[in-house]
Formats: structure tokens, sequence, C-alpha cells
């Protein structure tokens, strides 16, 4: 073999064994700061006296209780924990694609709600776990307990051991907002101690919202909602005293000590025996411990029966009464403010629509589905609606509804409570395929005035009128809030009417989003808009197709630009999906000149936009700055066709912006799309 091969061999294994020897013999530093890291319970104090670079160093060796705890000092000391929550997060999920803005504590509320939900279903936790390290593990629930506001229930066990440790389920009850169901959503697949911790979050936590992502079986439905909207006085449970006070029968079994960790987490199964009594603590009379088993609640239930026959179960509370005891305290029982079934199927109605009249403490209604609702349906629920807003003390203020057949439905909605301040549809007009001629509905003598801030309506691209979109519009002066996607020019209505509507009916309104409408002839209409009694503060004209029919590009996009930097309230913009390809240079005038656009905010995806016209971009918003820091979204366009300039043209951006980006590969794309075509 020639010596230059062999001089090469051995400096390479001169370089293996060196760094074998680095990873084997760690530094004095490294030493130091893992000991420190183990200790951190009782060194805290003195740690932070160190200087900041070993500050950062320190930081990526805590566990997440340490690193939680002394975040507040740290920050004092002007350092950001951001990069260890980020290093976190990525060991947990992998890598992110592209470029995220976070914040620190939003970085840290993400990874531990992740972290908490494999631990909530007992999955392992992979890779490197130094931040779970040197701590106890009831420790670790307790921190990551106390950033979950949104939980998710599945049919899988959870842990036992969280119930075993009545203090993590007490963090959750104080935390926990929103409880959603996920996969089955039969009642016998539920397992007592999943209902057991959803009985304690809605009874006796914070918990108001429920979303339910599979079209529930109706008793599960009637199983949760009853009693949880309207109040009643006439059901008995001697689980809860009349003050709330909770007494021991309504406790899971407390496992002595709090060291056993992963093996007694692992082993500890919900009994299925009734526990010796015990003293309550304010003397009163002893009582057993529940029984968490669903047995006798299915057997109340019939599961047989049709969903008719099971309107009125027994309360959820009721399913865990010990055998003994005589006390007959009222059960007070928590509250929905919010529903959301995102699965919604024709058997839910006969559960819901007795129930809505009389649920004064319903906030928000949502229900999604991938069918249409049958035109009977809608109008059923407009009516048990109406029956709700009519009654006093009616809490309602935001509806919506997917799917519905017919948009002049939306306006029996809305006549049926016009109090809502947000409204949300979606209409696919399946009755224009069946040629099925639409029954007649009952419209109210007059048009009252309506309560609407937010509406959104969702149109596909079929023969469908808008005039009910119109009516409502202009019944609508408080509205802030407009989106509307998907209406076709070609059924003789034009997007100009709809622009022009709202500049003369809706002066109020901040946030207007047109989506998947060809705005290519309406220039005008726009300008008018925006230089006029406008008081925008969010704009979204995406895939509205803005320079599909203009000769010459340019001078739309500069009118574009002058008339946007005349709304002084304009905060965010957003021309995605526009093809504006070159002419996006044209944006970088939004800053010059002696009155400024006050953008912030500006999302330019998916427009064909080169590295050439980046970089000319970022050229003149260094010569225009910004009188903001720039926060720029650039996903979904072709900027790999020359690498080395579009680090050229991104340096140059991130000195005035704030970049978010992505890995788009627009050849494998464009192959992709013309394989299709």
């Amino acid at each position: 073999m020639p010596a230059p091969y062999l001089e090469q061999i051995r400096r390479a294994k001169e370089w293996q064994d060196a760094k074998v020897t680095s990873t084997i013999t760690p530094t004095l530093k490294k030493i130091c700061i893992k000991t420190v890291s183990r200790h951190m319970d009782v060194l805290d104090k003195k740690a932070l006296d160190l200087p900041i670079s070993l500050i950062k160093e320190l930081l990526q060796h805590l566990n997440i209780v340490d690193l939680d705890r002394i975040q507040p000092a740290v920050n004092r000391k002007g350092i950001s924990t951001s990069f260890v929550w980020a290093g976190i997060l990525r060991r947990i999920s992998g890598p992110r694609k592209g470029s995220t803005i976070l914040t620190e504590d939003e970085w840290r509320e993400i990874s531990m709600h992740k972290l908490f939900n494999l631990a909530f279903y007992g999955f392992r936790f992979g890779g490197d776990t130094k931040y779970l390290l040197n701590v106890n593990f009831n420790s670790l629930l307790l921190v990551m307990a106390k950033y979950i506001q949104h939980l998710v229930l599945r049919t899988s066990r959870p842990h036992g051991y969280f119930f075993a440790r009545r203090s993590v389920l007490s963090v959750l009850e104080k935390g926990v907002r929103c409880i959603q169901l996920g996969e089955s959503t039969q009642l016998r697949e539920w397992p007592s101690d999943v209902l057991y911790t959803l009985h304690r979050l809605l009874d006796h936590g914070a918990a108001r919202d429920v979303i339910i992502n599979q079209s529930p079986d109706p008793r599960l439905l009637a199983w949760i909602l009853h009693g949880r909207g309207p109040r009643s006085k006439s059901h008995q449970c001697p689980m809860e005293s009349m003050q709330g006070e909770m007494v021991k029968c309504c406790q899971v079994p407390n496992t002595a000590g709090s060291s056993a960790g992963d093996a007694e987490a692992a082993n500890y199964q919900v009994p299925e025996k009734e526990e010796p009594d015990e003293e309550d603590n304010n003397g009163g009379t002893p009582c057993k411990r529940p029984r968490l088993s669903i047995a006798s609640a299915k057997a109340e239930l019939d599961l047989t029966s049709t969903p008719c026959q099971c309107m009125v179960p027994k309360p959820l509370c009721q399913m865990f009464i010990p055998s003994a005891g005589h006390s007959t305290e009222i059960c007070h029982k928590g509250q929905i403010h919010s529903l959301k079934i995102n699965d919604f199927r024709g058997g839910v109605f006969p559960v819901l629509l007795p129930l809505l009249p009389s649920w004064l403490c319903l906030h928000s209604l949502s229900l999604q589905s991938a069918w249409t609702f049958e035109e009977g349906d809608a109008l059923s629920l407009a009516e048990s609606l109406q029956q709700l807003s009519a009654t006093p003390g009616c809490s309602l203020i935001e509806l919506s509804v997917g799917s519905l057949t017919h948009p002049a439905l939306m306006e029996s909605l809305l006549n049926a409570c016009p109090t809502l301040r947000s409204f949300s549809m979606e209409i696919h007009p399946v009755a224009e395929y069946h040629r099925a001629p639409l029954r007649s509905i009952p419209q109210p003598a007059h048009h009252a005035e309506l309560s609407l801030e937010k509406l959104c309506v969702k149109v596909p691209k079929l023969r469908t009128s808008v005039e009910s979109l119109m009516c409502v519009l202009l019944r609508s002066p408080r509205l802030t809030s407009l989106h509307v996607s998907g209406i076709n020019s070609s059924t003789g209505f034009s997007p100009s009417h709809l622009l022009n509507t709202v500049a003369e009916s809706n002066r109020h309104l901040k946030d207007l989003t047109l989506e998947d409408i060809n705005l290519s002839d309406c220039h005008c209409a726009i300008f008018q808009l925006l230089d006029n009694y406008c008081m925008l503060e969010a704009l979204s004209l995406k895939d509205c197709r803005l320079l599909e029919k203009c000769s010459d590009k340019e001078d739309v996009v500069r009118q574009l630009v002058n008339s946007l930097k005349k709304v002084s309230s304009l905060q965010s913009l957003n021309l995605a999906q526009n093809r504006l390809a070159k002419t996006v240079t044209v944006l970088g005038e939004l800053f010059k000149g002696p009155s400024p656009s006050t953008v912030k905010e500006l999302d330019i995806s998916s427009n064909f936009i080169q590295p050439p016209e980046l970089l000319e971009l970022g050229k003149l918003l260094e010569t225009h700055r910004p009188p903001q820091r720039l926060l720029l979204t650039l996903k979904s366009n072709p900027l790999d066709r020359n690498m080395e300039l579009r680090d050229t043209a991104l340096g140059t951006l991130s000195h005035i912006c704030d970049l978010i980006t992505d890995h788009w590969n627009s050849r494998d794309t464009m192959a992709d799309h013309i394989s299709i075509m």
C-alpha cells in the first residue's frame, strides 16, 4: 500500500483515538457543571452567582423541575431559557421544519404539554432524557401538570400513578380549562378511571370546555351533558357537602410514600374493592372510598335502549357512590360553557336539542361534520336556539355550524338567536346535485339589527346564491371580523359588490380575510375600501389572483402599496398565493417616504418568489427600514433554485426581519404537480 495512504490511515486512527478519549474523559468544567446540576435544589442561589456564560451552559444540564424553578431568577439576570426548552422539544419531537417564532413561555408550555401527554399514558421517553434525571417522579408530574390547560382523554388507560397521587389530579383540576375526548366515543369502551378523571375535572375543577373528536354515542353525550347545562336540584349525592368541601369518598386511594417511582406507577391498579372507613378531617360521619367501576352505570343507561330512552341518565358522580354512607347532601355539578363536536352525526340531535332551551350557561356551540345537515335538522336547531335566546339569562354568543345545504339557513339561525356575536358556517349545496327544490324557509317580517362582531362564511366553488350574506352584512354594523372564502363570480355575483357593501355598512371592521376569491377585476373596489373610512388592523387576500388579468403588474402592486400606506391602523398583511413573483420587490416601498406603513407582519408565502427578487426586496427594506422589526413569512417559495443567493438574501433580511421559512423542495413539488395534471 502506498505510503501516503498509510499516513492518512494513521492520522485518521489518531483522530478517532483522540475523539474517544475526549468522550471518555470529560473536562473538569463539565464534571463541575454536572455535579452542580445534580444538587440544584440546594445550590441554585449560589449557582446563579456564576458568570453568565457558565449559567447558560449549566441550564442545559438541569432537569425540568430545577429549570422551571430557577427560570424567573435567570430571567432577572437577562438570560433566556428558550434555547433549553427548544432543545428539549427537539429531543421529544425531532427537529422542526423551518424557523418558528416562539416566546420563552411558549417553548416551555409546548415542551411541558408534550412531556405530560407521554407520561399520562405511560409512554417511554426515548433518547437523551437528562431533563428528567435526579428528581422524584411525582415532582416531575406536578411541574408538568401546572402547564396543562387542554387535556386529551383517551380510552387507553392513563397511568395509574396519576390516580395514586392525589396531588397531581388536584393540580390538573386547577389548571385544565378544556377537555378533549379522543378515539372511540362509545360509553362501554371508556374505563372507569378515565371517566373518574372527567368527573373530577368538570365537577370539582375549572374545566368548562368540552371537545368531542368523533360523533359520540348518544348515551355518552347524554351522560356528559346532563346536569351541566341546566341546573337541577333533584339529584341527591353523598359525595359533596353543600359548602363544596371534598369528602374522602370522592378521592382515589392514596398510596403511601412518594419515592416508589416508575415501578409503583406501572403496578398500581385502581382498586375494585372498598377500603376501610376513614374519619373525615372535620369530624364528620366516616365514609368509604368509592368503587371506581362503570358496570352499574352501563346497566342503568341500558345500552340496548334507544337514545330517547336515556335522555335523563343518573348524574356522573353517583356512579362513584360507595355502598355505605347515608349523607343526602346535594351534588353540585360543574358547568359546560363550550361544546364542540367535530364529527357530528344525526343521532346526536335527539340528545342535544332537548337540552339547548334551558342551557343558560352555554357560551359557545360548534357542530362540525363532513356530511351536510338535513334542512329539517338545521331548522330544528334554529327552533331550539330561538327558545334558548328567548329565555332570560341566555349566554350563547358563539355558534359554528358546518355543512349547511343552503345559504338561506344562515339567516334562519341568526334570526333565531340575534344576540350572537360570532357566527361561522360552511355551505355545501347538495340540493343542486339532486335538483331537489328547496323548501320555503320562514323569515321574520322585518330584518332586525344583528349583534354580530365576527362572521365566517365558506362556500365551495359552486353556483351558490350569496344574497343572504349581503343581507347579513347590511344588518351587522358592529362587525369587526369578516372571513369569506370561495365565492364564485361566475354565479352572476361580483366580489366588488361584497367589497362595496363592507365599505359602506361595516365601518368598524378590523380584520378582513378574503380567500379563494377571484379579485382580478376588483382593484378599484379594493383601493376604495382602503382609502375611505378604513380601520383595518389585519388584511388577508389569500389566493385571490390579484394580478391574473393585469398588463402592468408592477403598477397595480404599487397602487395597492400606496393605498395600504394610508391605513394607519394596519398591523398584519397576508398576500399569500397570488403569484406576485418579480413584483414582490415593489412591496419594499411599503416603508418608503414620510408616511411609511405600520405593518408588522407580512406573509408572502407561495408567490413563486426566487432568490434574486428576495435579495432585491431585502436591499429595499435595508434602505427603507420598517419602523418596527418585521415578521416576514416566506414559506413555499422556490428559494432552492439558487442556494448561495438565497442565503445572502436571508442574511440581509435577518437584520431587519424575523423570518419564518421552510425547507420547501420546489423541484419535487413541481414534479408531483406535473404528474397529476
